[in-house]
């Protein structure tokens, strides 16, 4: 593990500790780094990496829909995604899941 993954599981640990991991406004899911979509509970390391991946394959991110192209992504992850991170200029995530 190199030093930036473990400094950043130290940031997110003591976030968590003090109750304040996720403010309230969501961060770009387009920019974010893949550290920062990996200290999401809801994404994880090799979620994050594979969205990284796409990003820079692809291109960002214009629907939350294009999301489920990534491998391991469905409606639900998607709305657990939508918690913390939006896609900017895009309306939020609505599913009956």
């Amino acid at each position: 593990m190199d030093i930036k993954r473990i400094l950043a599981c130290f940031a997110v640990a003591a976030l968590c500790l003090t109750g304040t991991a996720f403010a309230a406004e969501k961060a770009n899911l387009n920019s974010a780094t893949e550290e920062e979509l990996a200290a999401d509970p809801n994404i994880g390391a090799d979620l994050a990496r594979k969205i990284v991946e796409y990003r820079e394959n692809v291109g960002d991110f214009a629907s939350y829909e294009e999301l489920k192209e990534v491998e391991g992504i469905t409606d639900t992850k998607i709305k657990q995604i939508n918690e913390h991170f939006e896609i900017e200029g895009v309306a939020s995530f609505d599913c009956n899941c």
